[in-house]
């Protein structure tokens, strides 16, 4: 799917600065487009300020995919711009907390109308996409359009449970004129920021990947008319200069239900075993005889092809006419796919728990196990690893204490 409209230049504001959110934020403003931070308090936004309202860009990719080359808008393969090289910066950004005072003069022109945001990227973790919501719902509308990019499933419904079903004490026209429009997003580009002081705002873009977008569909019936904000934010996202693709929304929802598998399976084992994703791989079958511990790889396989099972019957119960394209052979085969184009990778899942942080279970194999639990489906794999993580992440926390 191509969008060919002329280029409108947006104001985005991207809450979540972390690792994805700067990369989108940086590639957009160098597309462009008026890029806002929405930071968590004013000591932040004035750290920001302080180094130069920039975010940097370093391409580590550029060492292991040296044949690689992202080209941004404008810019020939010709070219002898350096934009490809490591490291660039994204010039002139701004930043405001949540709440921002309309009377600043460094705060963006839609303040003007009540401090209104009309497109946001939402780059949080999983677990803190609903607080960091909350922070800016009332600065959203109908005319708003709000992109998500988190791991997992079950951010959009549960933003619609806790902010959107009330309909019990409101009328459902005054409900509608407040719901945002939902873009979907799925990245698998690798990025990594180093949380320590001087290099807060610095995106570490470590692999490339691609990036598909996708209009999530209103649970409204009927369907309220996308604002015309949604359609310039699929513009500006696929102009971008990430391997972006804007799709529709069954093919993309195919897409993610295969990256929460493989993020099901290789995310918490290698969060407890602190691996990185190759491990999870056997050998090609001519060096599996050489392998010196082959009950190893003998364990790893059965775990595969046992959780690819489970997976693909919830798959099966959940979503019934996708039964054949979520096989699981075929989840065998993408999560064995994915595990060794990422041998070298510390999942998310394995950062969050050696920085003794929170991390997405409750969204990956969470999600799964309650999957299963409403389509009557057993979940004994999924059970077992969310157990375990969520055990580890007791025992981080305790030893913090």
């Amino acid at each position: 799917m191509s969008l060919k409209s002329p280029i409108t230049y947006l104001r985005v504001h991207v809450l979540g600065a972390g690792a994805v959110g700067l990369l989108f934020g940086a590639h957009l403003r160098q597309s462009g487009h008026p890029i806002t931070l929405v930071l968590r308090s004013q000591a932040s936004v004035d750290r920001f300020s302080q180094n130069g309202s920039c975010i940097s860009v370093v391409n580590d990719w550029v060492r292991t995919q040296p044949s690689q080359k992202l080209l941004f808008p404008g810019e020939s393969s010709s070219s002898s711009s350096s934009s490809g090289l490591a490291p660039w910066l994204a010039n002139g950004v701004d930043a405001e907390t949540p709440e921002p005072s309309c009377s600043a003069a460094a705060v963006a022109e839609d303040c003007r109308e009540n401090g209104r945001i009309g497109q946001l990227i939402l780059a949080t973790k999983a677990q803190d996409t609903l607080q960091a919501y909350r922070s800016v719902k009332d600065r959203l509308n109908s005319q708003s359009t709000v992109v998500l990019l988190q791991n997992g499933m079950g951010m959009y419904e549960a933003i619609q449970r806790e902010f959107y079903t009330s309909l019990q004490q409101r009328q459902k026209e005054l409900l509608a004129s407040e719901i945002p429009s939902f873009i979907i997003g799925t990245n698998s580009h690798g990025c990594l920021r180093n949380p320590i002081k001087g290099e807060e705002f610095v995106t570490h873009h470590t692999a490339i990947g691609r990036c598909s977008f996708a209009v999530r569909p209103s649970l409204l019936n009927p369907p309220p008319v996308l604002p015309r904000s949604t359609l310039d934010m699929l513009t500006a996202l696929g102009g971008l200069s990430l391997n972006t693709s804007i799709t529709n929304w069954s093919d993309l929802h195919l897409q993610l239900m295969l990256k929460l598998a493989a993020n099901a399976i290789i995310n918490p084992v290698t969060a407890l075993t602190d691996c990185c994703n190759g491990y999870l791989t056997p050998p090609p079958p001519d060096e599996f005889a050489q392998c010196v511990d082959q009950g190893y790889y003998e364990s790893m396989r059965s775990y595969l092809s046992s959780a690819c099972v489970e997976i693909a019957a919830i798959y099966a119960h959940a979503q019934p006419n996708l039964h054949k394209k979520l096989s699981a052979h075929v989840i065998e085969e993408y999560v064995t796919n994915i595990a060794r184009m990422t041998a070298r990778n510390r999942s998310s899942m394995l950062q969050d728990v050696a920085a003794q942080r929170q991390t997405e279970v409750e969204w990956i194999n969470g999600y799964l196990v309650r999957l299963g639990k409403q389509h009557g489906v057993p979940t004994p794999v999924n059970t077992l690893l969310y157990t375990l993580v969520k055990l580890k992440e007791a025992a981080n926390y305790h030893t913090r204490e």
